[in-house]
């Protein structure tokens, strides 16, 4: 099996074998800060991400009987000290190897939305979930506490100090009633939601609208662990609360948010769930209700699982992330374990490859074709000079040599840009030899853009190495898996039959350009038409502005950029395509970088994922856009619905 394809993370039941599995990286980049904040546990935590981010992942790392196997087995396995100290950096776990924190995950999958089409008023239809999400948590922490091997007769529940009459209907204290009375409002709520019939509203079971508030109850539960008595913080998460009904997410999350709740809550959510100016003004996270009295910037905070602020500290990041990830299922792979390949990134081949014969003729005549045959002798001579001082600067400094196409790629580039910067003549008048309006400069950017164009010109291989890979997935641990799972069956294969695990520059991006194509022509996402269509003339416009011959973006652009107040307004101009980018944000089609800094004005770049990028064969690299208006994000989206008209007619 190849764990890079089965997303072994979901599918692994047993802690035991789903731990080595895991990386400590994501808890360090997503959490520590709020952590050291003390706001982790204290508050209602809302973790926003796309599909594959990692959301689930990190729920089941912080349930109890997790937490234990991994207590239980880190003194003694190496590969769980790094996931030990990043939990205790969560507060998580204690330094002396005790769990802080007694955490169980509820998927709200099941029977929560049946909820709310019940043909009720609609605070019961809020009362039916809130019952019903109480007693399934209170169930779900005592099996949490039999799984992690302590019997629950032994577990104290520490309840708040002014609550009696509430405790009373939740059971009291003694585990055992507050199993049945949980059990009892579970039944009584099911049979509710699943009846084929409901009751009537005035004839509703006992269990299902009586009184019952464990969370606003239970402060703490007490355990034996050796020869000490531990206090455990209570923590549920709510995963994927993007199925309930608007309405409904937003009636729990203002439930959870009461400064009452006495236990730890996390709301797991992909970004489906919120209004679209929350993804296009994110500091709208969720939807202010002034009538409740509640302050969610005090009483709340939002996690997200992408970047959002340093980028380039954030790329660093999951780098670190998908390189402990390979590692790791790499080991699990007996065909690589065995012969100790433990490293994807060594078998990524990061040379460059050259140019044909045939091709480096054909770049070596295009010096002196069309305009280019313009630039006077003794101006070329003192471009290719300027080349070649660059080349072996950068050659002394300790990096790679570079290859003839290269330095011919980068001469023909500045002498596009010469040409751009002098008086223009005729095609068949004097060799121009004049000085340029602005000096010609000579950097990595030249270099770059030279490896881009002779890549769309001459199709030399551009994307591979590790760092090209992480760089594609957009900091996405399921895309990064996907686009890996392709080379490491290719790597596997050739394993199997007695080759060099190895994969040439060329062959991996054929890998992973077919393995993104296939990728976004299964890819299922609201408003899936205008969303591609929208990726697809972005692209096209990034790809013509690439392929100019003067490189006037280096490596080319890969986003729009709209000026800041003019993207914030798009939620009330532009509400069909406010929905269209939040569909698109939250499948990773492309990323919004806010508040970008250019020409002394802010912008918003509408940025491609790297998934288009490897497809449309755009840069990864970030910050080079092309200037545009909301209309024309607008105009292109809409342009799929004069398509899907015409293919009707036809």
């Amino acid at each position: 099996m190849n764990p890079f394809e089965k997303r072994a993370t979901e599918y692994i039941r047993d802690d035991m074998a789903w731990l080595p599995y895991v990386t400590p990286e994501p808890l360090i980049t997503y959490l520590e800060k709020y952590a050291e904040r003390d706001v982790l546990f204290d508050r209602l935590a809302v973790l926003v991400g796309s599909p594959g981010s990692g959301k689930t992942t990190l729920a089941r790392l912080f349930c109890l009987p997790t937490v234990a196997t991994m207590l239980r087995g880190q003194s003694t396995r190496d590969q769980w000290k790094s996931l030990f100290d990043a939990l205790r950096r969560c507060q998580a776990v204690s330094g002396t190897g005790a769990p802080l924190v007694a955490g169980c995950r509820i998927p709200l999958e099941s029977d929560y939305r049946e909820c709310w089409e019940l043909p009720y008023d609609e605070p019961v239809r809020h009362k039916l979930m809130q019952s019903l999400l109480q007693a399934r948590t209170v169930l779900a922490w005592f099996r949490a506490f039999e799984a992690a091997g302590i019997p629950v007769n032994t577990v104290h529940v520490i309840p708040r100090a002014d609550a009696e009459a509430a405790l009373e209907a939740i059971g009291g204290t003694s585990p055992e009633k507050m199993r049945e009375a949980a059990r009892t409002v579970e039944r009584d709520v099911y049979k509710v939601t699943a009846a084929l019939i409901p009751p009537a509203q005035d004839q509703l079971p006992k269990g299902a609208v009586d009184a019952y508030g464990p969370f606003d109850v239970i402060e703490a539960f007490e355990i034996q662990h050796g020869d000490q008595t531990l206090r455990l913080k209570p923590l549920v998460i709510c995963d994927d609360a993007h199925v309930l009904h608007p309405k409904q997410f937003d009636g729990l999350v203002k439930w959870m948010a009461r400064r009452e709740v006495r236990v730890a809550r996390w709301l797991l959510t992909r970004i489906d769930a919120l209004r679209p100016q929350a993804v296009l003004r994110p500091t709208e996270s969720l939807a202010q209700d002034t009538s409740s009295g509640l302050n969610y910037s005090r009483d709340m905070v939002v996690i997200w699982m992408q970047a959002k602020e340093d980028r380039a500290a954030n790329r660093k990041a999951f780098r670190r992330m998908a390189r402990d990830m390979s590692e790791r299922y790499l080991e699990q792979m007996s065909v690589f374990s065995r012969r100790r390949f433990h490293s994807l990134e060594d078998m990524l081949g990061a040379e460059a490859a050259l140019l044909p014969p045939g091709k480096l003729k054909h770049l070596e005549e295009s010096m002196t074709a069309g305009r280019r045959r313009q630039v006077g002798a003794d101006r070329r001579a003192d471009i290719e000079r300027q080349v070649d001082e660059y080349l072996l600067r950068r050659q002394g400094e300790a990096g790679p040599s570079e290859g003839p196409e290269v330095r011919l790629m980068m001469v023909r580039i500045l002498m596009e840009r010469y040409l751009n910067r002098v008086p223009q003549s005729s095609l068949f008048g004097d060799a121009i030899e004049v000085d340029p309006s602005v000096p010609l400069k000579v950097d990595s950017t030249i270099r770059d853009a030279a490896y881009m164009q002779l890549f769309q010109e001459y199709e030399l291989p551009f994307f591979y190495g590790f760092d090209m890979l992480c760089d594609s997935a957009s900091e996405n641990a399921e895309r990064f898996l996907r686009l890996a799972g392709h080379l490491v069956a290719q790597l596997e294969t050739m394993l199997i039959r007695g080759s060099e695990p190895k994969l040439t520059s060329a062959m991996q991006e054929k890998l992973l350009r077919d393995r993104a194509k296939k990728m976004l022509d299964d890819e299922d996402l609201p408003d899936r038409t205008r969303v591609l269509r929208l990726c697809e003339v972005m692209a096209s416009q990034c790809l013509e502005r690439t392929r100019e011959p003067n490189a006037s973006l280096g490596e080319g652009p890969n986003a729009w950029g709209i000026r800041q107040a003019e993207f914030d307004a798009i939620p009330e101009t532009h509400p069909v395509l406010a929905r269209v980018i939040q569909s698109g944000v939250a499948y990773n089609m492309f990323t919004l970088v806010r508040d970008h800094s250019t020409k002394n004005e802010r912008w918003c770049l509408v940025e491609l994922s790297g998934t288009w990028s490897l497809h449309k064969g755009l840069t990864l690299r970030r910050g080079g856009f092309l200037e545009r208006r909301a209309r024309d994000l607008a105009e292109a989206a809409q342009s799929a619905d004069g398509l899907e008209k015409r293919g009707e007619a036809s």
